[in-house]
Parts: structure tokens; sequence; C-alpha cells
């Protein structure tokens, strides 16, 4: 199928790469069906909107700013995502970019993004109590350690 995304333009997609958010994402709990772009020779990809073209978001693995990331999944999302085993997850943060200051390009590690790889389910994960912040510079000089204990 066509997609026309905000990013890439329009591209085409198989049915099988669309991702099911039941309940969307905060603050965009109406769209549910997104789709996972990323250029095999970029750190960053993007989380678009099937049903919403200008819907996309600047994603990046949350390992490459932090990688000792780490929380545990409660039982109650890992059934509702039918999550079996640690290698069906691929886990995403949102990247905030402010308009052309690229290099105070901030990503959330305090809401990852969590998607089965297998049946294609994914939520948004709050983790308010583990101390990861809510914009971490990506670009920083700082050592990642020190951003666990920052906000």
């Amino acid at each position: 199928m066509k997609l026309t995304t905000k990013f890439y333009g329009e591209i085409e997609i198989e049915e099988d790469q669309i991702i099911n958010f039941p309940q969307g994402l905060p603050g965009f709990e109406e769209q549910r069906r997104f789709v996972y772009l990323k250029p095999e020779d970029s750190l960053f990809g993007s989380l678009q909107a099937v049903d919403l073209p200008e819907l996309g978001f600047v994603v990046i693995s949350p390992f490459i700013v932090c990688p000792d990331y780490h929380f545990d999944l409660d039982d109650q999302m890992a059934k509702d995502l039918g999550l079996s085993k640690l290698e069906e997850v691929l886990l995403l943060s949102i990247v905030t970019i402010p308009q052309g200051q690229p290099k105070d390009a901030t990503v959330n590690l305090q809401a990852p993004i969590v998607i089965n790889t297998v049946n294609q389910r994914g939520a948004q994960v709050i983790l308010a109590e583990m101390g990861y912040p809510l914009r971490c510079r990506i670009w920083a000089e700082e050592s990642t350690e020190a951003a666990v204990t920052k906000d």
C-alpha cells in the first residue's frame, strides 16, 4: 500500500509492517496504526502514523544514548503486547529536535516505546519512578551515567 509520510514523502509499505497500538500514544490516542521506518545507514528512524501523514516521530534506540538502559516491563503490559521473549522486543525512544538547533536534540528516556516485532503490537510505557530523564541531550558532553540522575 502507498503511504504518505512526514519525513520520506510517499513510500510503499506492506500491510504486515503496520504496528498496532491499541491505546494509541499519549496525546495521540486516536492514532493506533504506525509503521517504523529506518534507513540502514542512520541511527535515527521514524514512527509514522499510517492514517495521519503529518504525524511522524523521530525515534532512536535508547541504548545508543544510554548503553545500560534497562527496566522491567510489568506482567500485564507484557501480556497485552503478547511478549514471551526478550528477542521479540524493539525498544525506541522519541527524539525532540528544537527547530534550527539539532545540536540541542533530546531523547525521552522516561517513556520508551515497546514493540512486539512478532505480532506488531506496541505501547508507550511511562517509567516515572526509574530516574530516567524526559529530556536527555543526545549530543551531551557528559557521561550517560549522569543522564540517569538528571531531568
